[in-house]
């Protein structure tokens, strides 16, 4: 597809692209000029100890626990489970 930028050298993106207004993308210069616009979502800072190495090894860990799920309602019950778990890895 071929476009022009207007004279604030802004473009028009087809909605097939999928980035709608108010999307948030990151532009990337290729060494060759290409230029790549790749769409992001910001994580706010409050959040972000979660994406740390981390964190995301610790999520991927408890997503393949075998052991079954446990609705716990309160304190006591979390120390418990917390008792009862403990050693088990």
């Amino acid at each position: 597809m071929l476009t022009q930028t207007d004279s604030r050298r802004r473009i028009t993106l087809p909605p097939a692209t999928g980035i709608k207004p108010g999307d948030t993308v990151e532009i990337e210069v290729l060494e060759d000029g290409r230029i790549m616009l790749i769409p992001v979502e910001t994580v706010p800072r409050h959040q972000l100890w979660a994406w740390t190495v981390e964190s995301k090894a610790a999520i991927t860990r408890s997503l393949s626990d075998p052991r079954p799920s446990e609705t716990v309602e309160s304190t006591e019950e979390a120390a418990n489970v917390a008792k009862r778990w403990a050693g088990e890895d």
